[in-house]
């Protein structure tokens, strides 16, 4: 054996060696996969660092092994799901994206799709509202691509809502129908009620009312169907405001009505929707019953309501006491604190509620001269 082959022999044997010694055992293999099942449910109930500890120690047996990286990729995904749950949003889109990388090389199209959809929703909770977008397409090339036809329903869902919330109205009305014929989500009742009542919405903010009342009488076929008096509450409350806009108040006075029947058990629901019945009673002259419907809404939002909310209220409140009443140190006492709680949350309603102040003040001085 002359020296050329000599060396060829002995650089064989090193890599059978080492090929032999990292080959990881069936044992091991099965101890990793349960050491990421016990790391997440660690980390669902709370134990975060417990769950950091054991999808470490997996994270770094695995990445060992060239034929293990699937389940890495699974545990980085894990990890990342872990620290979003702790709000850790950098480590948790390193996470992601190392997990992305790695499920992309190895062609696991299912697996990168979910990733990408954590990492968006993760962008989107941080209103990196452009990035949501691009990394939810990027799920939906991949769903596509695998006829993964309830998650590319769920991916359209997400799109359509980001693109409202950044003004893109005719793309977001698009996406949506889309998501109304959708085969998969017919099979699923609940985010379809949902998909037709923000789609309704959109089509009201455009002034398409008889579109949006026809989605909306969809909606709430699909929410009686499931039982959903909160979504169906809802929905009443919405083809309400279309009413109340064109001025056909008996409808909506009805409406509001019925919808407050379905909210017994949710206060915040109910002072929402007395706040709308106090001002179709307002707009129908009877002030006096709006009056009082206000300070029902307003004893309900007391304890559990925005600031933004009660404030809102409570000048609606104020503005009738000094107009209807004459009970102008109440009503300024009322519209004054309105005005501090919407400055405290920057809302740019309390530049009206000024406006309202300086008016009623000027016509307490006239009525006490």
């Amino acid at each position: 054996m002359n020296n050329k082959e000599s060396r060829l022999y002995s650089f064989l044997r090193r890599w059978r060696r080492h090929s032999e010694k990292s080959q990881a055992s069936e044992e091991l293999i099965n101890h990793l996969r349960n050491l990421k099942i016990e790391g997440a449910s660690l980390g669902k109930n709370g134990d975060y660092t417990g769950a950091k500890a054991t999808l470490s120690n997996a994270l770094e047996q695995a990445s060992q092994y060239p034929e293990l990286a699937s389940l890495e990729s699974r545990i980085l995904h894990e990890l990342g799901v872990l620290e979003a749950a702790q709000r850790h949003l950098k480590a948790a889109r390193d996470f992601f994206r190392q997990a992305i990388k790695l499920e992309s090389k190895l062609g696991e199209e299912i697996a990168q799709s979910i990733t990408l959809l954590h990492l968006a929703s993760l962008e989107t909770e941080q209103q990196l509202f452009s990035q949501a977008i691009a990394v939810y397409q990027q799920a939906l090339v991949l769903q596509r691509k695998n006829h993964d036809d309830y998650g590319c329903a769920l991916t359209l869902h997400h799109l359509a809502d980001l693109y409202a919330r950044t003004g893109d109205v005719a793309t977001a009305i698009e996406v949506y129908e889309q998501v109304r014929v959708s085969e998969a989500y017919g099979n699923n009742p609940s985010a379809k009620a949902a998909a037709l009542h923000q789609l309704a919405m959109l089509k009201s903010s455009q002034e398409e009312f008889e579109d949006a009342l026809v989605l909306y009488q969809e909606a709430l076929e699909v929410e009686e169907s499931i039982n959903n008096p909160s979504g169906k509450a809802a929905t009443l409350c919405q083809i309400a405001k279309i009413y109340e806009r064109q001025q056909n108040l008996d409808i909506a006075l009805t409406l509001y009505q019925n919808s407050l029947k379905l909210t017994a058990d949710n206060p915040l629901e109910q002072a929402a929707t007395l706040h709308h019945i106090g001002g179709v009673k307002a707009k129908q002259g009877n002030f006096d019953e709006a009056i009082e419907i206000y300070q029902q809404s307003l004893e309900l939002k007391v304890n559990q309501g925005t600031p933004q909310s009660i404030a809102v209220t409570m000048a609606k409140l104020g503005k009738l006491q000094a107009e209807w009443q004459g009970e102008f140190p109440t009503a300024l006492k009322n519209l004054r604190q309105a005005v501090v709680m919407l400055q405290q949350v920057g809302s740019s309603e309390a530049q009206a509620v000024s406006e309202v102040i300086t008016r009623v003040e000027e016509l307490a001085k006239r009525n006490a001269g």
